[in-house]
């Protein structure tokens, strides 16, 4: 996958040998974090490079020593971590796997995470947002997606899918200079965020991978496909569940049977999950003067307190939490 010194090297973000301040950089770039040397009088060269596309970011990093890192739960994000060279001890929930450059760590957002560096560890990581990766699997899969998804902790880069990913990532460090064609607009970084999330939801199992693979469902009704743009339009109105009948062309017993049929929810839950789309796009966009009020109204909730609630259960955090991580007050 590319030299292990010359991989991004166009893009370095900084390097110290102050493991307070690398972990002061590392978090404006992943998430708040512990960092423990792993034996005395430890010296440190660490450099960390990255690639922002769009909902994806490329990151090749090293420590120069063995290090421990503590991020708990990553909430709004997946990792794969690539090991360029040495290897890694990573612990993802319940399970632990020693990551080498044949074998990738895939760390779930939900799951709590720690990861031990040798000495001589250097790292290729590829961070995806939550919001982007559930985003995409609805778009595959047909239908909005109700739980978090939870990847299989190791993936096998030697053979078979595995394979194709890492020839794919290996492509994107080749191509990916400060002079690249694919980083020259919005829309050529778009396209590699989807086929970088799009390949990695087909490649690695996770717990979605069955009905990923299933044989395509039968097309939903033109009314379900109608009620879905009508509240996709604007999440936040107040219309009744007759109302919704009315304008999508049928009655309220059928629309409610086509959602459970061919979404597998009621139209009142695509309502709500597309409220919380909604309010976790305003709050991850959010300036000094967002409120999480502010939010929650524009999205359609009267009831803060509820919103709260729900947006805890769907994204593992509080709003507050991702308003602080965004920037905003």
């Amino acid at each position: 996958m590319g030299t292990i010194d010359s991989a991004l090297a166009g893009f370095e973000r900084f390097r110290t040998s102050d493991i307070d301040e690398a972990r002061h950089e590392v978090e404006r770039l992943l998430s708040p974090h512990g960092v423990t040397p792993r034996r005395r009088a430890a010296r440190f060269d660490v450099c960390y490079r990255s690639v922002n596309l769009v909902d994806t970011t490329i990151i090749h990093a090293r420590y120069g020593a063995a290090v421990r890192i503590d991020p708990g739960a990553l909430e709004s994000f997946y990792l794969v971590g690539v090991p360029l060279a040495g290897t890694s001890r990573v612990t993802c929930g319940d399970r632990q796997i020693v990551s080498h450059p044949g074998l990738a760590s895939v760390q779930s957002c939900t799951r709590p995470v720690a990861t031990e560096w040798d000495d001589d560890c250097c790292k290729l990581s590829v961070k995806v947002q939550r919001a982007a990766l559930e985003r995409c699997l609805a778009e595959l899969l047909g239908y909005p997606v109700k739980q978090p998804v939870v990847f299989e902790a190791g993936l096998d880069l030697t053979q078979g899918s595995g394979a194709s990913w890492r020839r794919l990532v290996a492509f994107l460090l080749e191509e990916l200079t400060p002079e690249s064609i694919y980083l020259s607009s919005t829309a050529a970084r778009r396209s590699l965020d989807r086929t970088l999330i799009s390949s990695l939801l087909y490649a690695q199992r996770h717990t979605y991978s069955d009905a990923l693979l299933a044989e395509a469902r039968p097309a939903a009704p033109a009314y379900v496909r109608r009620a879905e743009e009508i509240i996709a339009a604007d999440p936040s109105c107040a219309c009744t569940l007759g109302e919704l009948a009315a304008r999508a062309g049928t009655s309220v017993r059928s629309l409610q049977a086509g959602f459970r049929r061919h979404r597998g929810m009621t139209p009142v839950e695509f309502v709500r999950m597309q409220r919380l789309a909604r309010a976790r796009e305003a709050l991850l966009a959010a300036t000094p003067e967002t409120t999480v009020t502010d939010v929650a109204l524009a999205a359609g909730y009267a009831h803060l307190g509820r919103f709260a609630g729900d947006y805890k259960a769907r994204y593992g955090e509080p709003p507050s939490t991702t308003l602080r991580r965004a920037g905003g007050r």
